[in-house]
């Protein structure tokens, strides 16, 4: 069996409800901050496509992004999505997405930025995703002054042989709203089989202690390797360019190409994910 700790993995943390993208541009030079996926869950045949549209801002503003209403997105040119009335700037699809072989995914969106209308186009591909094979978890003591004590979880899952495997793990505690395009009160990490392709994994996915009655829920995603890098490049830019002196922010790549002359690429990324899920609640 092969332990996977945490700190071979890029973690990631989340402290609010949601993620702020730093992003530094000339004054004027507004853009478009696009954060969206395509979820298949295993439990489902087919899936379902969430999108978050903010207009981009310099990266010093204490200022929140406007957000971007009216727009219109389709995805492979057939299945629309609609904004939510009571939470402008946030996009879902109206039916079912079906997943019949198509290993890759298209979204085009159609937005009206500072006055201006752009488009951009971005396509993602679908990878499948191992089941998990076991969820538990063990009380551990108190051992000052690295930890309390309490409940930590573990996860077994074997990695797929013969191919390279990108995997984004969310957990979230006492919440349920999964579903969310930044939940809080969760702690989410990247990691690849480089060096465990094909094994055994069994890993701890809480590093704060559980008490008796919490409930721990686990979301496996597979993703490609672009998407991989856009979160290893975010985490890089969200802890190298905070704090006095920072370096200034550096652009992060993305797949959402620009198809006109009033914009460039978008900020952000579409990506598509297969997902497993687990959930545990603590008991005696």
């Amino acid at each position: 069996m092969k332990e996977l700790t945490i700190f071979t993995a890029i973690l990631i943390l989340f402290s609010s409800c949601e993620t702020v993208v730093p992003i530094e541009l000339a004054e004027g030079n507004k853009n478009i901050v696009v954060e969206s996926y395509l979820e298949f869950p295993d439990t489902l045949d087919y899936g379902f496509a969430r999108v978050k549209l903010t207009e981009s801002s310099a990266f010093n503003s204490s200022e929140a992004s406007n957000t971007v209403s009216n727009a219109t997105i389709f995805i492979n040119d057939t299945y629309a999505l609609q904004e939510d009335p009571d939470s402008l700037g946030y996009y879902t699809s109206t039916e079912p997405i079906p997943y019949s072989g198509e290993q890759e995914f298209s979204i085009e969106i159609v937005a009206d930025v500072a006055n201006k209308e752009g488009r951009w186009k971005a396509t993602n591909a679908h990878t499948n995703i191992p089941s998990i094979d076991s969820v538990y978890y063990t009380y551990e003591p108190a051992s000052p002054p690295f930890s309390d004590e309490g409940y930590f979880v573990k996860i077994m899952l074997t990695d797929p042989a013969a191919e390279q495997n990108f995997y984004h793990l969310t957990v979230l505690i006492n919440d349920t709203s999964r579903f969310e395009l930044n939940p809080g009160t969760k702690r989410s990490l990247i990691l690849q089989d480089r060096y465990v392709n094909g094994m055994d994994l069994d890993f701890e996915v809480n590093d704060i202690p559980l008490k008796v009655g919490d409930t721990l829920e686990v979301v496996l995603s597979s993703i490609t390797e672009e998407v991989y890098f856009y979160y290893f490049n975010l985490y890089t830019l969200l802890t190298e360019t905070s704090g006095v002196g920072a370096a200034p922010p550096f652009p992060l790549s993305s797949n959402l190409v620009s198809l006109n002359d009033n914009f460039s690429n978008a900020l952000g990324f579409f990506q598509v994910r297969s997902t497993t899920q687990r959930q545990v609640i603590i008991e005696k």
